[in-house]
Parts: structure tokens; C-alpha cells; sequence
């Protein structure tokens, strides 16, 4: 069974925080900084979880890659952890969850998300 994961943000210091927690933890992590950089590790590294935001180069991007992920045939079934400070702005009420088209995701947790939790969560995910 695979344990590569595509970690997919445009924060530096997140990505490398998580890539650090995720490989103490066994993972194999490749990471990339925007969607389109996404999709190619994806493509490449061929994950067995992608870990997603949503605003990168776009306030929306995320939602664009994980629909791309879910229209590509050898794509369309790898499972999608959604992480994003989003629901936490102030003045906005998001609901982020899965969506079958809109967000076609497997899981969302709100940033920050603690160790454990993104652990549990991934570990979830990819033996399901």
C-alpha cells in the first residue's frame, strides 16, 4: 500500500511544518505550492491522499483542483483532506465540507489543525 501524500499550499512555512509532521510519521510527502504545480506532482508521484488548500493564487483554487482531480480517470477516486482557514474569516460563514460537485472532497478540517488530528485524519483517509 502506498503512503505518498501531495501536499498542495501556498504557505511555505505550513507546508513545511506538515511535510515534517507527515514524514516523522512514515509518509513518503511530495509538495507543491499552487494547483497547476499540484496536478503535476499528482500526476507523477502518483499519492495515495492529496492534502489540499483553498485559497492559493486564487481565493477559490483549491475547489478548481479538486474537481480537476475528481474529472481525471486515474485520478477520480484518490482521496482528497481539504485544510483551510476559510470557515474561520471573519464576517463569512463558509461551509466547506464535501460536495459532491462543488467540493468534491473526502474530508475538510480548519487551519490550524493540531498534529494528532491531521494524523488521524490522514491515516483514516488512506486506509479506507
Amino acid at each position: 500500500m502506498s503512503h505518498k501524500i501531495v501536499l498542495i499550499d501556498d504557505d511555505v512555512d505550513f507546508v513545511e511544518i506538515n511535510k515534517t509532521i507527515l514524514q516523522k510519521a512514515g509518509y513518503e510527502v511530495d509538495t507543491a505550492y499552487d494547483g497547476e504545480e499540484g496536478i503535476k506532482k499528482i500526476e507523477a508521484f502518483k499519492p495515495a491522499l492529496v492534502i489540499l488548500d483553498v485559497m492559493m493564487k486564487t481565493a477559490d483554487e483549491g475547489f478548481h483542483v479538486a474537481r480537476k482531480i475528481r474529472e481525471t480517470e486515474a485520478t477520480k477516486e484518490l482521496p482528497i483532506l481539504m485544510l483551510s482557514s476559510m470557515n474561520k474569516m471573519e464576517g463569512q460563514e463558509w461551509q466547506l465540507g464535501p460536495s459532491d460537485k462543488w467540493n468534491p472532497i473526502d474530508q475538510f478540517v480548519d487551519k490550524p489543525v493540531k498534529p494528532e488530528v491531521l494524523l488521524e485524519k490522514v491515516k483514516n483517509l488512506i486506509n479506507s
